[in-house]
């Protein structure tokens, strides 16, 4: 994948394209794999899950849980191009152009966000109040610094868990990327 990032940076200078293809890089692709890998047994004892994901992007991951529900999963982006690349990607996904903060959650049983990362601690608490007691909630978020648009990222997975409260946490664990280490939550809220 590094390849073909290097390769479109030399032909194109086009945010967009670099970021679809940004958005199937390896690290991208390894951690939704583990989330999948470890989220599974838990929606599986969920009877036909209704599962949003915020913060979405192109709905790679919406595509991916779809497997879990006989509902579309509902991907939620901030980003109007999310939604009209997103549909061309993965027609089984409904996708919705909104803040997450203003988004109403109430629907949904199994909320997922990994973008964790990219949102302030006080704009999460909003979110994660519009979230209904019992769901299942997955998300992960990491220690990439760094990165400029990183703007609530942890040192370690206490740190990340900490921040967030479960009424019953099911999961903590670590994924070590090329880069930084990737922190995911799974739990009960």
């Amino acid at each position: 994948m590094n390849k073909v990032l290097e390769v479109i940076d030399l032909i194109t200078t086009d945010p967009t394209v670099k970021s679809i293809i940004n958005s199937v890089n390896s690290n991208q692709e390894k951690s939704k794999d583990w989330l999948i890998e470890k989220s599974t047994s838990y929606l599986e004892l969920i009877l036909n899950p209704k599962i949003v994901v915020l913060a979405g992007w192109y709905g790679n991951l919406a595509n991916r849980l779809s497997k879990f529900s006989t509902d579309k999963v509902v991907s939620i982006d901030i980003d109007n191009q999310c939604q009209f690349i997103g549909k061309k990607l993965y027609d089984g996904i409904k996708f919705k152009t909104e803040n997450i903060i203003d988004s109403v959650l109430n629907d949904y049983n199994v909320v997922v966000c990994t973008s964790c990362e990219h949102i302030n601690q006080s704009d999460f608490d909003k979110v994660y109040g519009n979230i209904k007691k019992g769901s299942l909630v997955i998300l992960q978020s990491n220690n990439y610094f760094d990165f400029k648009d990183h703007i609530r990222c942890f040192n370690d997975s206490t740190e990340f868990k900490n921040s967030v409260y479960f009424q019953k946490l099911l999961y903590e664990g670590e994924l070590k990327l090329k880069n930084y280490n990737r922190f995911m939550l799974i739990g009960i809220k």
